[in-house]
């Protein structure tokens, strides 16, 4: 009945939205397209951990370019979105997330394959290749390890949804989201009507901002609940920021209820700005798996120093020293260091 409702409200006030922005007359000029994304390029030495990797030694690389366009109606409406599109993807097309948007007073309207609501409770900030979340450090010491993660998505990732973020309301502000069922959660089935797997996701996000003294805060809290195949799957999240002059310091919990297994994540950083180019950070997070009695419960634990010089015109040098441990009902038990650095480029 909640999903119910909270679908029929979000598909009425999407068809108003298009109705009122389908009225206004075409504007003369078609749509601004920018061109964004980012290239990076790392060299680092690991471990062969429990995964025997044949090299300590590796270069990775990662990048993104972005199409976001842009136009504003004359009913004062602005229509606009994002497609993404990802490197190192040889085996498949690399496009990423893909959506638009109609925004005015009332708030703004998002559909397409895009994170759900709770997604934008925040994470941790922080400098350097290797950081907590998603566990970067796993990619540079062979092994098996729980990922650290905050954005409580149960599964619903980026499949075609539809969200709705408020305007500011004083200090507050928030997102719910409405998930029918996986379609594009993988490649080529974005037009697939499902006939497994997860439906009717709803997500939900609260956040209070503001400024207190010399210092800005922000408190968010996250709710997501999803049908999978006929299991009802929740969790939750919680998100902090405050920055004070040179310092940020953020934190994160995450829960994620999936049958018997029970996930949970935490993450903490601080970070420093030392001079207008050079800004360094120090990274905590802990992820625990219960797995309900089947010998499958993981716990991994990351902690990263980063380092990043502005070198002008998008480019920073960024450097990480990193540790990671873990520790498995299965006895691949792993604590190994390493060490990363190299050139992230901003376009």
């Amino acid at each position: 009945m909640r999903c119910k409702m909270v679908k029929s409200k979000l598909l009425a006030s999407t068809i108003i939205v298009a109705a009122a922005a389908a009225v206004t007359a075409a504007p003369v000029s078609a749509a601004k397209l920018k061109l964004g994304g980012y290239y990076e390029q790392w060299v680092g030495v690991g471990a062969k951990g429990s995964g025997s990797a044949l090299n300590t030694f590796d270069v990775k690389n990662d990048s993104e370019i972005n199409f976001d366009f842009k136009q504003k109606l004359k009913n004062g409406m602005t229509v606009g979105g994002r497609m993404e599109l990802e490197g190192n993807n040889q085996t498949s097309t690399g496009y990423d997330e893909s959506s638009m948007y109609v925004s005015g007073s009332f708030g703004k309207i998002q559909l397409g394959n895009n994170d759900p609501a709770a997604s934008y409770v925040g994470s941790v900030k922080g400098v350097g290749p290797v950081g907590i979340v998603k566990s970067d450090a796993r990619r540079w010491v062979g092994g098996t390890y729980q990922v650290i993660d905050n954005d409580n998505d149960l599964g619903m990732g980026d499949a075609q949804k539809i969200t709705y973020f408020t305007p500011k309301m004083g200090s507050f502000s928030g997102a719910i989201s409405y998930m029918p069922d996986n379609s594009d959660g993988a490649s080529g089935d974005s037009y697939t009507s499902e006939t497994s797997g997860n439906s009717d996701g709803v997500s939900a996000m609260g956040k209070i901002s503001g400024k207190m003294g010399g210092s800005k805060y922000s408190l968010a809290v996250g709710y997501s609940t999803v049908d999978a195949s006929g299991t009802d799957n929740s969790g939750w999240n919680v998100g902090v920021n405050v920055s004070a002059g040179k310092n940020t310091f953020t934190v994160f919990s995450n829960n994620e209820e999936s049958g018997t297994t029970d996930n949970t994540d935490l993450g903490a950083a601080i970070k420093h700005k030392l001079s207008k180019t050079d800004t360094v950070s120090l990274q905590l997070g802990v992820a625990e798996k219960d797995a309900a009695g089947t010998g499958s419960d993981q716990e991994t634990t990351v902690i990263t120093a980063g380092y990043s010089k502005n070198l002008g015109g998008g480019v920073s040098f960024q450097g990480s020293i990193f540790n990671i441990e873990t520790d498995n009902d299965s006895g691949t038990n792993v604590g190994d260091m390493g060490v990363v650095g190299g050139f992230k480029v901003k376009f």
